[in-house]
């Protein structure tokens, strides 16, 4: 993990996603970009384009400002740019955030995306933010790990993973290692099996010493549970064991369909109430 790209817009939840940022990229020892993107009006008249142009002006010169204000808190409590361990600066961006985003991430190396995401049942402001985040998701082909405004202090000590047995799940886990590497993580791989389904014990046994071939000397476990709903069961695990950070892959255009379903993908974007670091499968 060498580069890190966070959008803010300066609200709440998103100055927590730069909390978890940081955090990551001081245990990485990576470099953070701070990111603020302006969109562009839509304008009719020449008039109304002048008028769009300083207003444009403005924010851009506004949101410079914060980033770099940002930046230099960023060096002087952590240490960034100097003895902390990581390096950061910022840009501000005239264009829709999903271009921006999809842009740095294929074309100049940056291979996480942290941001914020918020409950629909709130205002305007935070439904935006939420619909971003999935946007986001949807288009980037890197990790991108979704931070909710109620998240606690940033901690990765257990990440769970979502496991569906498949090929995909293998190639994620290396990103999750990686990850879970820089903080020493146990990492928990469970599966969910519904109440009236049969268990493959050939296929699981199969399954978990693939896992152990491809990561030895790594604190790697698997459960699997059984629940009427896959959903539940993997909220309930995770908050029974504590976990930091929920992994899962994304392995359908449009949601994250193959574990969970269609509700529970709306509520993992829109009313995220834990981390959630998106994966994505390979075509």
């Amino acid at each position: 993990m060498r580069k890190i790209i966070c959008p803010t817009d300066f609200s709440d939840t998103s100055v927590k996603a730069v909390k978890y940022a940081v955090y990551i990229a001081q245990h990485a020892g990576a470099h953070l970009t701070l990111m603020h993107v302006v969109h562009l009006p839509i304008v009719d008249t020449s008039e109304t384009a002048l008028v769009a142009n300083e207003l444009l002006g403005e924010q851009t010169l506004d949101a410079a400002e914060k980033l770099k204000a940002m930046v230099m808190h960023l060096e002087g409590i952590h240490g960034a740019n100097r003895d902390g361990g990581f390096t950061c600066d910022y840009v501000v961006k005239e264009a829709l955030l999903t271009d921006v985003t999809e842009q740095l991430t294929s074309k100049e190396g940056y291979d996480l995306v942290v941001m914020g995401t918020t409950g629909s049942d709130s205002k305007l402001e935070e439904i935006l933010i939420g619909s971003n985040t999935e946007a986001v998701i949807e288009e980037v082909k890197c990790p991108v790990l979704s931070i909710p405004e109620n998240a606690p202090e940033p901690k990765l000590d257990r990440i769970i993973y979502a496991s569906d047995y498949s090929e995909e799940d293998r190639n994620a886990l290396r990103q999750v290692v990686e990850l879970g590497s820089f903080f020493g993580a146990e990492i928990d791989v469970v599966h969910v099996v519904k109440e009236d389904e049969k268990m493959d014990g050939e296929e699981v046994e199969t399954f978990w010493k693939d896992l152990q071939t491809l990561f030895p000397n790594v604190p790697l476990s698997f459960q699997e549970i059984r629940n009427k709903h896959r959903d539940d069961g993997l909220k309930k695990y995770y908050n029974q064991v504590g976990g930091d950070v929920m992994a899962i892959v994304r392995r359908k255009k449009g949601f994250l369909k193959s574990i969970f379903t269609q509700s529970l993908a709306e509520r993992m974007t829109y009313q995220a109430d834990i981390p959630l670091l998106v994966l994505h499968g390979v075509k």
